[in-house]
């Protein structure tokens, strides 16, 4: 039986085995909801290292159960990514305080 994990009890998983990732997980999160669909990893990346914080690749998220890889472009260059359950990882962000109970769903 091959079950899907839910995106809540991803981020609770990822908040134990690596915390740091938390603060990027809410930015894809704040990038889906704006463009409402799939976003490139390289957008994030901007995002981020604006902020100070950096990391390589976004598979990580997906080796976790949080964002699923979507497509490439660019000579396969720029992936983009979509949630499995976004509704389940916001939920898990609000309860760890990672983002705030203001900050609902625009679905």
């Amino acid at each position: 039986m091959n079950e899907q994990i839910s995106g809540y009890k991803a981020v609770k998983r990822l908040a134990v085995e690596r915390p740091d990732w938390l603060p990027i997980v809410s930015e894809c999160l704040k990038l889906s909801k704006e463009i409402k669909g799939d976003f490139a990893g390289a957008w994030v990346y901007g995002r981020v290292s604006k902020k100070g914080m950096k990391f390589s690749n976004l598979r990580l998220l997906t080796s976790f159960g949080i964002l699923k890889k979507e497509d490439t472009s660019r000579g396969g260059r720029r992936a983009y990514y979509s949630f499995i359950d976004a509704q389940g990882v916001e939920e898990a962000l609000k309860e760890l305080k990672i983002i705030n109970e203001n900050q609902t769903s625009s679905t």
